[in-house]
């Protein structure tokens, strides 16, 4: 069976998703968006610029670490998303 490609390089979409780059970056991206839904609406505050873009910071840092195995990969995911529930549960409290 032949396989959709998005460029004329013969890169499938499904292999550009699976890239360690991709997959951390859309977490984060969700997370951001989700922390800032839930600050605004549901918890009526105003996060500062660290707490605020947590996630990204941690993906920052997978950039910059150069590690792109699939344990660093998982590992990075659950950090952004242990960081953006420990911001939204410090300032419900």
């Amino acid at each position: 069976m032949r396989t959709v490609t998005a460029s004329p390089g013969g890169h499938s979409w499904h292999r550009q998703i699976r890239e360690p780059e991709v997959g951390v970056a859309l977490v984060a991206g969700a997370c951001l968006l989700v922390e800032a839904v839930i600050a605004k609406n549901v918890l009526e505050v105003k996060l500062d610029v660290m707490s605020q873009f947590a996630a990204m910071w941690i993906f920052i840092a997978y950039q910059v670490s150069g590690l792109r195995t699939r344990a660093s990969e998982i590992a990075f995911i659950a950090a952004i998303i242990l960081a953006t529930a420990a911001v939204l549960v410090l300032y419900a409290v």
